[in-house]
């Protein structure tokens, strides 16, 4: 017995075909003209004999077992899970990378922003500072200047917004009592004024030059005589920790404001005597001596003075024993010694006092020169037996002859020329010839040319010159032969000395 199923929806009725058009409406227009009906459709197959139960509808109840539904249900439902749980896995996965690529960024703005948080804080309260220690000093200004930097940094600085409104208020009531300009050049006369009552003589130049620079027409007299007054005493303050060329430039800076000034004038000659010896230690000894010499007698206390000439007492004593003036040498070691004793110094006067004993038992003969055109008088000169140190008796291979040029004329300038030759009067070529004087004049050796000649200009001065050859080592082959010389423009100035080897 068929059956309608309850859930099925109502039958649907058969489609009508629709109604014909263009040609077949006319086709269908001329055959019902005609009389004729248009053909019908072949009927359907007739479907096979159904069975009892077969419904009358199109749709028909399939009978299923308990156990096949189960199993129609698992198979449909697994593709679907597995799918499911493949797109969940991709959404993870996905989500995992993402999180791997941005999550250090993400941390490095973070702590990136924490640092430059902090540093802006840091800035902020260093600005704040700055502006308090101005504010101490009454530089209104500056202070307002570090405190809007200060903001800048950090916008919600309180305490720094509060001290802004508080100076800024300040500077209000002044700039109506005041110009700008007249107040700053007032407060840093004010702070010059303490500088000075506490001999802070350093920075109360600093605070009077920015004055000057700010406004250069405030109370000019007196800011003249506290600059002059702090210069002096800053190079006072320069000479007592020996620092003698910042002291130079606080006197000439007192001289440039007043070059009347007794005290800065007295003073910046003594710096210029000073840095002369100075300058002339080591090359100019005798110079140094005299320098030192000179300003310690006008100032004994000046720096360090006492020292230095000490020091080139010293210096001039060992070139003097170099060049045999054991004399000079023990004078000057016993000028030091006066300055300042000590147990080495002690030893080198007793010796250098001995060998000018020797020497003056023991004179180093001076030549006799001949007139132009007479035969030159040969000298034989002992050796002092004290010079040792400047050459063995046994190297002291050559004699000296020594004429005088009375013909040729002197117009401020002469020389002592001659030649070297060996005993078969053959010339000597490159031998050495030292000349010096008592007040540290040695210039380099004179040499020999190619015909064994050579020659020392000298210029207008007169005065006692010594003459030695020496040997390929620069120690002195000969006794040393004084040269008395007249001066460039005295009759005589041009002199002969003659040398021959012994040996």
């Amino acid at each position: 017995m068929s059956f309608v199923p309850p859930d099925l929806p109502e039958p649907i009725e058969p489609r009508k075909p629709p109604p014909p058009r263009g040609r077949d409406r006319a086709l269908s227009a001329s055959g019902k003209e005609n009389g004729k009906a248009p053909p019908l459709p072949p009927a359907p197959p007739s479907p096979a004999p159904a069975t009892a139960s077969a419904a009358a509808y199109e749709f028909q109840t399939i009978a299923v077992s308990p156990q096949s539904s189960a199993a129609l249900d698992r198979s449909a439902a697994s593709p679907q899970k597995r799918n499911h749980m493949r797109a969940w896995l991709l959404m993870l996965t996905v989500a995992g990378l993402a999180l791997a690529f941005t999550l250090p960024f993400t941390l490095g703005v973070y702590f990136g922003n924490q640092d430059r948080q902090r540093f802006l804080e840091r800035q902020a309260i260093e600005h704040y500072q700055r502006a308090l220690a101005y504010e101490s000093e009454t530089y209104h200004e500056l202070a307002i200047a570090e405190l809007n930097v200060a903001l800048q940094y950090q916008p919600q600085y309180q305490a720094a917004r509060k001290k802004l409104q508080e100076l800024q208020a300040v500077g209000q009531n002044q700039s109506q009592a005041e110009p700008q300009d007249v107040a700053i050049a007032k407060q840093l006369y004010e702070s010059a004024q303490a500088a000075l009552a506490r001999a802070d003589w350093n920075d109360a130049i600093d605070l009077l030059e920015e004055l000057r620079r700010v406004k250069n027409d405030y109370q000019t007299a007196q800011v003249s005589a506290q600059l002059v007054t702090a210069y002096v005493n800053a190079g006072k303050q320069a000479l007592a920790a020996d620092d003698v060329a910042l002291a130079q430039r606080r006197f000439d800076a007192a001289l440039a404001l007043d070059a009347t000034h007794p005290e800065a004038r007295t003073l910046a000659d003594r710096a210029l005597l000073y840095f002369h010896g100075v300058q002339a230690m080591g090359t100019d000894w005798l110079g140094a001596v005299a320098a030192f010499e000179e300003l310690h007698t006008r100032d004994p206390n000046f720096a360090d003075v006492k020292q230095k000439l000490r020091a080139a007492h010293i210096g001039y004593s060992q070139v003097a024993l170099t060049q045999g003036a054991f004399c000079i040498a023990a004078r000057e070691l016993n000028a030091a010694l006066a300055l300042g004793a000590d147990a080495a110094l002690q030893t080198q006067v007793a010796a250098a006092d001995d060998s000018c004993k020797q020497a003056i038992l023991n004179p180093t003969p001076t030549l006799t020169p001949t007139l132009e055109g007479a035969a030159p008088i040969p000298v034989t000169v002992t050796p002092d037996p004290n010079a040792t140190a400047i050459a063995a008796p046994g190297a002291l291979v050559y004699t000296a002859q020594m004429r005088v040029r009375q013909n040729a004329q002197c117009s401020g300038t002469g020389d002592i020329r001659g030649a070297v030759q060996d005993a078969q009067g053959n010339p000597l070529v490159n031998v050495g010839i030292k000349i010096y004087n008592d007040y540290g004049y040695l210039p380099p050796y004179a040499r020999t040319d190619q015909a064994g000649e050579y020659e020392i200009v000298l210029g207008s001065d007169k005065g006692l010159f010594h003459l030695v050859a020496v040997d390929d080592f620069g120690s002195n082959a000969s006794a040393v032969l004084n040269v008395d010389y007249p001066g460039g423009n005295a009759q005589g100035c041009h002199i002969m000395v003659d040398w021959t080897r012994s040996k």
